[in-house]
């Protein structure tokens, strides 16, 4: 009876669980950053360690993660790593112009409409989501320092590491 007074107070009030360690990948879609009609599908991920970032250029924190991302995704490009960056900027141009400073390789998205933002339910910038192969989010990184990249490197190995 608790579960479903609990249920129904959350759907009354429209609240979301934070997507947490051990939740499917949501197998959404967002138009690329650099051509908006081509389509990045985080469904056709399964098979890669993926790593989501949500970043836009007003985040202090994310001029620092990126490109530590962008190390991770060549370092570890050819054993299975895939970073996508979601950029949540309102105007492309700010995120473009973020890019001329801070330049990376990895896939870049733009969810100007918060689409992927609420169905992560991102709550600080920036924020990352480690999945393995089968697309279950093993970790969840919120915010960045100098102790959360130690922690990501190894939870990458971890998860290239383990059989397919």
């Amino acid at each position: 009876m608790r579960a479903l007074l609990m249920a129904g107070c959350l759907a009354a009030s429209g609240c979301a669980w934070a997507l947490e360690a051990g939740a499917p990948l949501p197998a959404l879609a967002a138009p690329a950053l650099e051509d908006p009609a081509r389509s990045v599908s985080l469904a056709a991920t399964r098979g890669d360690v993926v790593y989501v970032d949500f970043w836009a250029s007003w985040c202090g924190p994310c001029r620092q993660s990126m490109p530590l991302l962008e190390s991770m995704q060549q370092k570890y490009g050819k054993r299975g790593i895939r970073v996508i960056g979601v950029n949540k900027d309102v105007s492309v141009a700010d995120a473009r112009r973020f890019l001329r400073q801070v330049h990376v390789d990895f896939t870049l998205v733009h969810d100007g409409g918060d689409k992927l933002a609420q169905a992560f339910d991102v709550k600080a910038m920036p924020s990352g989501y480690l999945a393995d192969r089968r697309g279950v989010v093993r970790y969840v990184h919120r915010g960045f320092t100098s102790e959360s990249e130690a922690a990501l490197e190894r939870e990458v190995t971890t998860l290239l590491n383990e059989a397919p």
